[in-house]
């Protein structure tokens, strides 16, 4: 098929890139000509480089986008370009979390790490930028008004597959699309868990007392939450963390690392480089994910493919319900007080808890497997005038 990939890589940095690095991996081995069509034509080379993958063989077409359009608008706004010109020969277009109206009525794939559209039905999903200031709430009501006017928001088209990145995402798309659950497939992002694994096994480094962070600096991911448990933990051990994150709301991280003290005890590394991340991960005990909702949590798979312990928190999110599994390969936390005592237990028990088992849970989230799955959904577009997607 000739398929069509709207999307720009290296703008809002993080797992959404490695997810579409490999699906345009996976089209090109199942032998799909591709097109890339973006509004960032360098972001493809640059998020390949990052995550240490080789570039995707596609074409690329540029699109340019006015230059006070942001995300997601600058998505719409390609593909209105895309359908009025006469460009539009493609088979089926892939996007990523929403359907421009503009190309609702083709088919296509839609791959949800957790749509725009469900943040106007869960507001607790808004991001926290957006509710504490009279700015940040006025711009948050001009996107509940605008966004309609682009993207779909309340039903699914009828020649698209939407696939969900976690139980969370998929149930809220349901209630938000007013569709069957079932008609919504699900399918966990890749992880680089083996190339991540193989070089844990070939570490020439011992584990340390060392508690990992990774994420985007952002309140509400609940990151302060981790130092306040250090700080508690300092008065009665020597330990050490990294935390690790894409820049965003890192100056009051600096902040309250001077007030609490904790200079000698925390690395703070603001963007730092795929190499850098895995060498704390290889060399850390705990990896602590404190966001209470996540839809699924990337970084945490990859800690437990370097044999870190996950301490994530309880609730209804992606890394309790699906990575650790309520605790079955890891632990959860509802409180400062409890992450500070998993911490430590954590960290003097690490050689008697089953990491072979938490490493082997990664494991099944590899990148690898995400491809060969993503194939067969493609398979099933091929055919979707007869499908019924219910599973």
């Amino acid at each position: 098929m000739k398929i069509a990939v709207i999307y720009d890589f290296a703008v809002n940095k993080g797992g959404g890139d490695f997810v579409m690095l490999n699906i345009l991996e996976s089209l090109h081995n199942a032998g799909h000509e591709i097109t890339l069509i973006t509004s960032h034509p360098n972001g493809l080379k640059e998020s390949a480089k990052f995550f240490e993958k080789n570039v995707p063989t596609v074409e690329i077409q540029a699109i340019k986008v006015p230059s006070l359009l942001k995300h997601p608008y600058t998505i719409a706004y390609i593909a209105r370009k895309i359908v009025k010109s006469e460009r539009d020969a493609y088979d089926a277009y892939i996007i990523s979390d929403d359907i421009p109206r503009y190309i609702a009525d083709r088919k296509g794939i839609c791959y949800m790490h957790y749509p725009h559209a469900a943040r106007f039905l869960f507001k607790e999903y808004v991001a926290t930028r957006y509710n504490t200031t009279l700015r940040g709430r006025l711009l948050w009501k001009l996107h509940e008004i605008t966004f309609p006017e682009f993207y779909i928001v309340n039903r699914k088209p009828e020649k698209w597959v939407p696939i969900a990145n976690s139980l969370v995402t998929r149930l809220h798309a349901a209630k938000t699309f007013h569709i069957n659950i079932k008609d919504i497939l699900l399918l966990n992002p890749p992880v680089a868990s083996q190339k991540i694994n193989e070089k844990l096994k070939t570490s020439p480094w011992e584990k340390e007392d060392l508690v990992v962070y990774i994420g985007r600096f952002e309140i509400e991911k609940r990151f302060m939450e981790i130092l306040y448990a250090l700080a508690y933990l300092r008065k009665k051990m020597n330990i050490k963390s990294s935390l690790i994150g894409f820049t965003r709301d890192e100056k009051l991280i600096f902040k309250a690392v001077k007030k609490l003290k904790l200079e000698k005890n925390i690395e703070l590394l603001v963007n730092a480089n795929r190499e850098t991340l895995v060498d704390r991960l290889l060399k850390a005990k705990v990896i602590v994910h404190p966001a209470p909702r996540e839809p699924f949590g990337i970084a945490v798979v990859e800690g437990m493919a370097a044999g870190c312990i996950p301490i994530v928190k309880r609730g209804v999110n992606g890394p309790w319900l699906e990575i650790i599994e309520k605790g079955k390969y890891g632990f959860g936390f509802n409180n400062v007080g409890e992450l500070a005592k998993l911490i430590e237990n954590a960290l003097k028990m690490y050689d008697s808890l089953n990491v072979k088992a938490i490493v082997a849970k990664a494991l099944q989230y590899d990148e690898i497997i995400f491809r060969e799955k993503f194939k067969k959904i493609i398979e099933l577009l091929e055919k979707l005038e007869n499908l019924s997607i219910g599973q």
